[in-house]
């Protein structure tokens, strides 16, 4: 693994350049662009531990996308073949690689009201906020009362696994639930993600899925992903009975 260090608005890499590397943010922010240079929209800003440029390690395309930093950026590099050298010589490092590359793929896979995911890792925000409010015991636990505004998307949720939930290799959640045998939460259950201008609830591959205003999604069930409502909804993490009951509120920028 290579390191370096990229100045605010240094251009990373751009569309039609090599993929040569993934990379980790070690410190700093990264925004994702597409239709660059001629007209730059913003995908996402990533944060410090956040992987990116991460179909370099599977393909030899070249990039489709630009990275730039919004400020000054510590940058770990990872080549195609140090990453197939960390699979056959540490594996568990090269888990965190994985995971990015098979919550894209899920993602991929995804449909919402019918509708793909358009299977980039990061999508645009516009300007929608969303905020998770605890409706049961367990659930204020975690998150205040008053609610919790959802920093990024995707929002991942699952349950913790081990006694440090970053113990678990196989684990990536933005928010870890610690759940009790009978488990209603999986280690990766679900996602909050932006679809189609508005947001949806995605299934990652739960055992039981979730109750997402009344319609189950995941686990046994056909539907992997459904659209929010704006406004409040209710998600019941497992069955309906689920001691991780949240209300999710939607709220979207007033037109023009």
């Amino acid at each position: 693994m290579g390191e370096k260090t990229v100045a605010a608005m240094e251009i990373i890499f751009r569309p039609g350049d090599p993929s040569e590397y993934a990379y980790v943010i070690q410190s700093g922010r990264v925004e994702i662009l597409k239709d660059f240079p001629d007209h730059p929209a913003r995908l996402a800003a990533l944060e410090t531990g956040q992987i990116f440029g991460e179909m370099g390690l599977v393909d030899e395309r070249p990039r489709t996308l630009a990275a730039r930093a919004l400020t000054e950026c510590r940058l770990s590099t990872v080549t195609r073949e140090e990453f197939v050298d960390m699979i056959l010589q540490r594996p568990e490092e090269s888990l965190k690689y994985l995971r990015t590359l098979f919550e894209r793929l899920r993602a991929m896979n995804t449909r919402v009201d019918g509708k793909a995911f358009d299977g980039e890792e990061v999508r645009r925000d516009p300007g929608i906020t969303v905020t998770l409010v605890p409706l049961t015991d367990r659930a204020r636990e975690v998150v205040p009362q008053a609610g919790l505004r959802v920093p990024r998307f995707p929002y991942r949720i699952g349950r913790v696994s081990g006694e440090v939930p970053s113990s678990d290799p196989m684990q990536v959640n933005d928010l870890v639930l610690p759940d009790q045998s009978p488990f209603n939460v999986s280690k990766n259950h679900l996602a909050i993600d932006l679809d189609q201008g508005g947001v949806a609830i995605r299934d990652r591959g739960s055992y039981l899925g979730t109750v997402v205003n009344g319609t189950s999604i995941g686990g046994g069930h056909r539907r992997a992903a459904l659209a929010l409502r704006e406004g409040e909804n209710e998600v019941s993490l497992g069955s309906s009975r689920s001691p991780y009951r949240f209300r999710v509120v939607v709220e979207k920028p007033p037109r023009a």
